[in-house]
């Protein structure tokens, strides 16, 4: 009877030929050995099935219909046999340490539900680049986390048992909105912890920056915003200014796709609504003079 692995690692993969590799290799690399690495292939049309032949006896693989990332999580969630869950997204790669480290913290934790870690940054062919550090913050980080996503799947590890309080990732929202959802419902409902390490190395390239995803992101945060915007309202009591301050922002970024789209009428009035949500954006200020007035 085989053994109940402490940590159950989901990658979802698709088209991943170029980087799968390198994420697969960072999981079994892994100090902490005690574990279970589940790669959900989501219907690939590349040879990313052929970069993981030789690690079917490393690794439960699953080969599903393209449905999205969600479902593909979704997938390997249902299917882990872990207490911990860990996600790492097909183009990233974990630090050798990274699931001693983390397991360590929710053993000493148990108030914690999950835990996140900072990230370095490389480029497409793996070279490093410049640290950037945030500032991490622990236990009720749900006010923090509303004005700002700073959690990406790769940095976080959660008890498995909190899926079944809070569901898993939806899969009505698209790609630049379900993880910042998941991890809103997580910190609504739990303590999160931080360990101040970089963990993660988070890989950027064409495919992760590109200009569709930077155009969709300040429309789907809108609709995840506004799904947890009750909670801020009702549970905080400065949560009135941390809504406005970040509707604020989302309507600022909502106008400048509005202007690469040449769609001058449509920024004007997300910039109007920008200013009446939080008056004090000299950036945006500085936009609607341009747009406005003659010779701006």
């Amino acid at each position: 009877m085989d053994k109940t692995p402490r940590v159950s690692v989901i990658i979802p993969v698709y088209n991943g030929e170029a980087f799968i590799k390198d994420a697969v290799d960072s999981v079994l690399n892994q100090t902490f050995r005690d574990f279970e690495l589940i790669v959900v292939n989501d219907g690939s049309e590349d040879n990313t099935e052929d970069v993981l032949l030789p690690y079917i006896r490393s690794i439960r693989y699953i080969k599903t219909k393209n449905r999205g990332v969600s479902a593909a999580r979704n997938m390997g969630i249902r299917l882990s046999k872990g207490e911990f869950v860990a996600f790492l997204d097909q183009d990233d790669v974990f630090h050798p340490r990274k699931l001693e480290v983390t397991v360590s913290y929710l053993d000493a934790h148990p108030d914690m539900a999950m835990v996140y870690t900072p990230i370095d940054r490389i480029d497409s062919e793996g070279t490093m680049l410049q640290r950037k550090r945030l500032k991490g913050h622990s236990g009720d980080i749900f006010p923090r986390l509303f004005l700002k996503s700073f959690i990406a799947p790769s940095m976080a590890v959660c008890r498995k048992k909190i899926f079944s309080k809070i569901g898993m990732f939806s899969e009505t929202l698209s790609s630049e909105g379900e993880d910042y959802d998941l991890f809103l419902r997580i910190a609504s409902r739990f303590k999160v912890g931080y360990v101040n390490e970089p963990l993660v190395i988070y890989r950027l390239h064409p495919g992760n920056v590109s200009k569709t995803k930077q155009e969709v992101a300040p429309f789907r945060y809108e609709q995840v915003l506004g799904i947890h915007a009750p909670h801020l309202l009702s549970h905080y009591r400065l949560g009135w200014w941390v809504y406005r301050k970040r509707m604020s922002k989302v309507y600022r970024e909502k106008a400048r796709v509005y202007l690469k789209q040449d769609r001058h009428e449509d920024a004007i009035s997300a910039l109007k609504a920008s200013l009446a949500l939080y008056p004090f954006r000299m950036d945006v200020l500085l936009m609607m003079f341009r747009l406005t007035i003659p010779g701006g």
